[in-house]
């Protein structure tokens, strides 16, 4: 279990240069209250920045720091796992991301996407969208269990299940069995090389059998004429071997120009990715004359500034992108130069190992006339010699058919692994068995909220949702306050399957603005009962605007204020 004591920050969006912290573990249930803009949702990006390095609200990394102050952006999270103690540490202006485990810097040889990757895998042990699954529901930005992909959904559970490790091993078995089917192609032709020089040697025998007659003056006509063909050949290798040195020397940079062209591509694709958020934050603005988080209007001056700095923006972007597919163009031509010069090169190797082979026919055949000319009687040695290497060729033949017979069984394994490791296999039929516990957990909680109903996850993760008269739903057939019950029924059902799992179990629980919106009296008062059960399992923490109601429900309240245009705890 991954127990969080304490968070930390500062300069930290209208936090100022002094640090607020706030004690994890103390009370069971705080509630967290302030006007709007007084910081009491920026924990949430400050606990999500400082595990994950992005905000959880979407708000860009630049716009993190203190627009005032405009440095020493820090934000430190605590938290222990078993006997092990963590601190995580990072800032921006300057930019610093920092892991001590037991007091001691964990190594930072890696870069910073594999430092990130270091804290999820092997720390953590969760991605951010398994912990937003777990630990947070908001009401900003924040993606419910039911608007989420299929695939999504899969990885949320596997995670939860601690079963995704039969990913990883999915792809390692899947690349063994394609280095096989390699290994057994490879194999196959080494045995068809094999056979050849077994028929060559045949017919060496029987042509050696046959001219065993022939005068020593044909042999010599025919070693004459070898020696001609060899030095012809010898001449037409070298001129293959100075064209290719030639062209070789033209395409010096065809490793670097592949890897170029992967870079703008990839850049390409990131630039495109920033435009479409652009033309989303301006529909946001055309669509919208009034925020749905604080309900005030939205300023006609404030949407034309908006415009005009995503239009320019946009147009910036564009130009780079421009730019890019030009050089992109001008990158992916050379590559097809590079293409043609290396298929000719590949043409000139063809055609020496062609010449090499027909040189050494040619010799092998000239030793065998000299061998002729000795005498008749060397000839039988000689095809005592032919038919020793005859024998061995067999051998090699029937090791390679051995060989290849091992490596068709192994293949088959791998391929009864590969089966039994996707989504179909194991983990379907572990997750086959936990999905009656999972629904059993949801309609529970959906119970404890009086949302009566039968709530059902296939193995799909597609929900059918009865109503006590057999009346089937959907998700979205329902009102905003009751897909809102829906989704803290998930969210509980998902920390009951964590802790029984003992995955991605955590002791934090955080609601941001939950009671503020759809949920009614009646179903604010179930919840909050519900909530008591929790007990010392979970460190509960509520973000509302309803101070004045639900204080005294509330073990610690924490008041956010705005002083001298910084946020800080009243």
């Amino acid at each position: 279990m991954i127990l969080f004591t304490k968070l930390s920050w500062k300069n930290f969006l209208s936090t100022g240069n002094y640090a607020t912290t706030l004690d994890l573990t103390r009370h069971s249930n705080t509630l967290i209250s302030g006007e709007n803009g007084a910081g009491k949702s920026t924990m949430l990006d400050a606990l999500t920045f400082a595990l994950f390095g992005k905000s959880f609200r979407g708000i860009n990394i630049p716009q993190l720091p203190n627009s005032i102050n405009e440095k020493n952006c820090e934000v430190e999270i605590d938290f222990t796992i078993g006997k092990d103690e963590y601190r995580v540490f990072r800032s921006l202006n300057p930019k610093k991301f920092e892991i001590y485990k037991n007091g001691s810097l964990i190594p930072q040889d890696a870069k910073s996407k594999d430092y990130q990757k270091i804290m999820e895998e092997q720390i953590l042990k969760m991605s951010y969208k398994s912990f937003t699954q777990v630990v947070i529901l908001g009401s900003s930005n924040y993606i419910p269990f039911m608007k989420l992909s299929a695939k999504d959904r899969r990885l949320v559970v596997e995670n939860l299940l601690d079963i995704d490790v039969f990913s990883v091993m999915n792809t390692i078995v899947r690349a063994r069995l394609q280095m096989v089917k390699e290994y057994i192609k490879d194999i196959g032709h080494k045995a068809e090389i094999v056979k050849s020089k077994v028929e060559e040697k045949e017919k060496l025998i029987k042509t050696l059998l046959r001219k065993s007659s022939d005068s020593i003056e044909s042999y010599k006509t025919e070693i004459e004429n070898s020696h001609k063909q060899i030095k012809e050949l010898q001449s037409d290798i070298i001129k293959y071997q100075e064209n290719t040195t030639h062209l070789l020397e033209q395409i010096r940079d065809k490793d670097e120009v592949p890897n170029r062209l992967l870079k703008m591509e990839g850049l390409e694709n990131q630039l495109k990715g920033k435009i479409k958020t652009i033309e989303k934050s301006v529909n946001f603005y055309e669509e919208n004359d009034t925020c749905p988080s604080c309900k005030q209007d939205i300023q006609k001056y404030h949407k034309e500034c908006i415009f005009e700095e995503k239009n320019k923006e946009k147009k910036d972007i564009e130009g780079g992108i421009q730019d890019l597919i030009d050089k992109i163009k001008h990158t992916e031509e050379r590559l097809g130069d590079i293409n043609v010069i290396l298929k000719t090169i590949e043409g000139f190797e063809i055609q020496i190992n062609e010449k090499q082979n027909q040189i050494k026919s040619s010799q092998q055949y000239v030793d065998k006339m000299q061998k002729n000319i000795e005498g008749v009687q060397g000839e039988g040695e000689e095809v005592e010699e032919t038919k020793k290497e005859l024998n061995q060729l067999l051998g090699e033949g029937k090791s390679h058919i051995e060989d290849r017979k091992e490596r068709i069984e192994d293949k088959h394994y791998y391929e009864i692994a590969s089966v039994l490791l996707k989504d179909s296999g194991i983990k379907a039929k572990i997750i086959k068995h936990y999905l009656p516990v999972m629904n059993k957990l949801i309609n529970k909680y959906l119970a404890d909220m009086d949302f009566f109903c039968q709530f059902d996850l296939d193995e799909n993760f597609i929900e059918t949702i009865k109503s006590r008269h057999r009346d089937e739903f959907t998700y979205y057939s329902f009102s905003e306050g009751e897909r809102l019950r829906i989704d803290l029924s998930l969210l509980l059902a998902w920390r009951e399957i964590a802790r029984m799992k003992n995955s991605v179990n955590c002791n934090l629980l955080i609601l941001d603005e939950v009671f503020d919106s759809s949920l009614d009296g009646n179903g604010t008062e179930e919840f909050l009962k519900l909530l008591t059960t929790f007990g010392s399992r979970a460190n509960i923490f509520v973000i509302s605007h309803k101070s004045d109601t639900m204080t005294d429900k509330f073990q610690n309240h924490i008041v956010f204020e705005k002083k001298n245009n910084f946020s800080r705890i009243k």
